[in-house]
């Protein structure tokens, strides 16, 4: 089984997902207030191509959540596994989490927000509670990555009783019988009633459930197995049936992004282009891996830098970016200029927080016992996520809905 390759194509990947919610919630930004916006409210007009069409980068961090989980967590069952799987994913996304949740609270408290919601706000960030609001709009994608987790760590708990194909099978069927009812509904003539339906199949819940964005963690755990052969213990039938499975949810992934964006057609049909795409290059890259690694060993550390910051941006971009964007605004920048400065504090945020971030890793690591076997390279999230999605996502849970 392959679980020390580190593939580059997932650091490409990642930040492009990034740079997408990026550019998807700097399109929404009002110029006026800390807040999202619409006409000629919005902070930057020249970006509204990317708005609701970013959120796809959200997908690609689910997809290759889906395919690095499945690698650190294939080999080796039982509970002293789990538990270690367990305490990488913490360690992996935690302090980061951490850190970037007390960036938030500090930009929304500087922006007049009341103080002792922002603390429930923050407690409810820093543990991923189930329930809402959070102190950044961004955190519930890390919710439904952490109900992943948890579901990955019960097979490795059952020993592979429930094979990681199993499991795949279970999210990635539940996830397609969801979005055939969802898209199904919206398929009917506009009424109250299929309108009502959808609403409700739409809140964060189903989220929770793995049933809105399943598949794309199925497809990834798919393409894993796909390529692997199969799992240690459990055998998983002709490598055929996993090909028509991956096929499927990958389809299944693309009827998802279609009906969940609230654009036209021809932004629904650019947002499963720019997905396809990057499965091909994911699939590509991942075939080609050495030969990828071959051609850029001189940069191997720029390369990993890239895919590492990915997750600061992911974090930091959307409540401190929105305030960022607003306060620029406030002391009478131009436009261009505050887009460039806003986005330059962004990353050299990011960069801190990645900073500190490794710092507490190997602090952590530091303490445990290396394992027998070096674990994956490539990280968890998304996630990647992830990631806030667009205002078609948000819920009940969004800060930028409920503020």
């Amino acid at each position: 089984m392959e679980r020390n390759v580190h593939y580059h194509i997932i650091d490409f990947l990642r930040i492009f997902a990034a740079i997408l919610v990026l550019l998807n919630h700097f399109a929404t930004y009002a110029w006026s207030s800390a807040s999202v916006a619409e006409g000629s409210d919005v902070a930057f007009g020249f970006l509204s191509a990317f708005a609701g069409l970013g959120a796809v980068g959200v997908e690609v961090f689910f997809v290759i959540s889906g395919f690095v989980i499945a690698m650190s967590a294939s080999g080796e069952g039982g509970a002293s596994h789990a538990l270690r799987f367990a305490r990488i994913r913490a360690t992996r996304i935690l302090p980061a989490l951490w850190l970037s949740a007390l960036i938030s609270l500090a930009a929304r408290a500087f922006y007049g927000e009341d103080l002792s919601q922002l603390l429930e706000d923050f407690c409810r960030s820093v543990i991923l509670s189930p329930k809402g609001p959070y102190i950044d709009g961004v955190v519930w994608s890390l919710v439904v990555e952490a109900v992943f987790y948890v579901l990955v760590a019960g097979s490795i708990l059952s020993k592979f009783r429930l094979s990681l194909y199993d499991l795949a099978k279970i999210i990635g069927f539940s996830s397609s019988a969801y979005l055939l009812i969802v898209s199904g509904l919206h398929l009917l003539p506009p009424s109250s009633w299929s309108e009502e339906a959808i609403s409700v199949l739409s809140r964060f819940p189903f989220k929770l459930l793995l049933l809105q964005h399943g598949v794309f963690f199925a497809a990834g755990m798919i393409f894993f197995l796909v390529r692997n052969g199969g799992d240690d213990h459990v055998k998983m039938g002709h490598h055929a049936w996993k090909a028509v499975l991956l096929l499927l949810f990958g389809s299944m992934s693309t009827v998802e992004i279609f009906i969940s964006i609230e654009r036209g057609y021809e932004y629904k049909l650019s947002a499963v282009i720019i997905w396809l795409i990057c499965m091909y290059a994911m699939a590509a890259g991942i075939k080609h891996g050495e030969l990828v690694k071959h051609k850029l060993y001189r940069h191997n550390a720029l390369v990993k830098y890239i895919g590492g910051i990915s997750y600061p941006i992911y974090l930091n971009h959307y409540s401190f970016g929105m305030i960022m964007v607003w306060w620029l605004f406030s002391l009478g920048f131009p436009m261009p200029i505050v887009f460039v400065l806003s986005i330059l504090l962004v990353l050299g945020l990011s960069m801190a927080v990645m900073w500190l971030e490794k710092r507490i890793q190997n602090a952590v690591r530091g303490g445990f016992p290396k394992p027998a076997a070096k674990r994956d390279q490539n990280g968890g999230l998304a996630s990647p996520i992830g990631n806030q999605e667009t205002p078609r996502l948000l819920g009940g849970e969004q800060w930028g809905r409920n503020r």
